[in-house]
């Protein structure tokens, strides 16, 4: 049986913005996952609450990892959230995982390929709040866990900024 993988979300939603970001109609919110063991660290900008910011980037992970980490390589996972409502939200009769909401299914069909436990982090521990340039690359030799994707591999296009997602 492999060893579970400590995967980090968090979230922000900050109302400072940079005033040319701001005209240009970017988003305040940011989303965020890392796998360290995966040498995988995403951000990507975002508005809404901030616990559905923290969903969204539970869900993030959750969808990139079953897309991308090869098959049987680990079906247990320790996800570490900074945001204790969030957290708190895993225990019965949470309003956020309400039996019938989109939320609850979207998780339930998560389980059905993961095991997946939640756990809090302080905010100076998780590592998916860390600068760039202060995460570690993989060690030498290193074999990754993530299947390439073929499709985009093979083709190549400028795209336009995006300018964030409304979750």
């Amino acid at each position: 049986m492999s060893p579970s993988l400590r995967c980090f979300i968090a979230s922000t939603n900050c109302t400072l913005l940079d005033p040319f970001l701001e005209r240009e109609g970017f988003c305040h919110g940011l989303v965020m996952f890392a796998a360290p063991e995966l040498g995988l660290m995403f951000r990507c900008r975002a508005e809404g609450t901030p616990i559905d910011l923290e969903f969204g980037a539970f869900f993030s992970l959750l969808k990139f990892l079953k897309t991308y980490l090869v098959k049987d390589a680990t079906r247990d996972l320790y996800i570490c959230s900074s945001n204790p409502e969030f957290v708190m939200s895993f225990r019965p009769n949470s309003r956020h995982l309400a039996k019938g909401t989109t939320r609850e299914v979207l998780l339930r069909e998560y389980l059905n390929e993961y095991t997946i436990q939640v756990g809090f982090v302080e905010p100076h521990r998780n590592l998916c709040l860390m600068s760039p340039i202060e995460y570690p690359s993989l060690p030498e030799g290193y074999k990754t866990v993530l299947k390439p994707n073929v499709k985009t591999d093979k083709h190549c296009e400028f795209k336009p900024f995006q300018r964030g997602i409304r979750l």
